[in-house]
């Protein structure tokens, strides 16, 4: 599965080798890492190339469908990743995950890529329910979940160690039912 999912400003594409320094412009900024579960700071350069790989085989794979987030406009330029970080086809079941870069925040193209990912999980990956989870320090991000679908199930409290810091996670979920309901 190749397909470039397209919004009204973004192209979602699958990663290639050859984006690995527009990814690592984007993951080795602070604000990524203090924003992000999985994503440390400083990031490593010679860890892109592995990353990359590691998502490329989770997408053949059928384990992961990450994209690659550029904008439209002529200069088409990467800003950031969205997708499903992990799937489960027994449980028909994934888990929605995203960043976009500082200089971009604030004008929708999360939430953008967010719905697009939603709207391709269930109308053709067919799964039956999707969770994204975010930072309780970090609201923007649970309003671009709410904004994708999502609603509360749950906060759990001192769930990951960060920086020295307990961080408490709030969990958001969306349905293929109520995704039908509400966006059809």
């Amino acid at each position: 599965m190749t397909a470039i999912l397209e919004t009204e400003r973004l192209f979602l594409r699958p990663y290639e080798a050859n984006m690995a320094q527009a990814v690592y412009q984007v993951v080795q900024r602070r604000e990524i890492a203090d924003t992000m579960l999985m994503i440390p700071h400083p990031y490593p350069q010679k860890r892109v190339a592995g990353w990359l790989q590691y998502v490329q085989k989770s997408f053949e794979l059928g384990t992961a469908f990450e994209y690659a987030v550029f904008t439209k406009e002529p200069d088409a330029r990467y800003i950031g990743n969205c997708g499903l970080v992990a799937v489960s086809t027994a449980h028909q079941s994934g888990e929605i995950g995203y960043f976009i870069a500082p200089e971009v925040w604030g004008q929708g193209y999360a939430t953008e890529a967010c719905r697009r990912v939603v709207h391709h999980a269930f109308t053709e990956l067919g799964l039956n329910r999707l969770f994204g989870r975010c930072l309780v320090r970090n609201p923007a991000s649970r309003r671009v979940l709410e904004k994708a679908g999502l609603a509360f199930e749950g906060r759990f409290k001192q769930e990951f160690f960060m920086d020295g810091v307990y961080e408490d996670i709030d969990y958001l979920a969306i349905l293929k039912s109520g995704y039908i309901q509400r966006f059809r």
